[in-house]
């Protein structure tokens, strides 16, 4: 079975960690990192809607939610990986089956993060903003034929 996450993680243990990565454990640990990073940016768009609904434009209203979430996401990183560290690395003994789990969410929450505090932001603010006259031409020059 292919594991798409799991390739760049078993390569990294394997040569700086020296040991084998069991896939099955590491996906379990992909699915806990996919629930701590959707519900970061679950958050974050939830104070922009917030803004938004309260009258500021989408760009204000996108930065104004990854300034006022900056704190907490990073928070959240911070004593995620902190509590899994040892664990990820072997530091009090080397597990097969917790070991794999926590390197998944400690590399990957190093990345969601990053990407929930710039990635989201910017996504939501290409998705919300009003359409504009020459960009609704433009959607319905390659509708190929469906109404929009």
């Amino acid at each position: 079975m292919l594991d798409p996450g799991g390739g760049v993680d078993r390569l990294e243990r394997r040569l700086v960690l020296g040991q084998n990565t069991p896939p099955c454990f590491l996906r379990n640990g992909v699915i806990a990192l996919t629930g701590i990073a959707v519900n970061s940016a679950i958050v974050l768009i939830d104070a922009a809607n917030d803004r938004l609904q309260s009258g500021m434009g989408v760009l204000h209203a996108a930065v104004y939610a990854a300034r006022r979430r900056v704190v907490p996401i990073i928070i959240t990183s911070v004593t995620t990986v902190g509590g899994l560290f040892s664990l990820a690395f072997g530091l009090g003994g080397k597990s097969m089956l917790w070991g794999p789990v926590a390197s998944a969410i400690v590399w990957g929450l190093g990345f969601a993060t990053v990407l929930t505090l710039f990635v989201i932001p910017l996504l939501y603010w290409l998705f919300m903003r009003p359409r504009t006259a020459s960009r609704r031409g433009l959607l319905q020059r390659f509708s190929f034929g469906r109404s929009s």
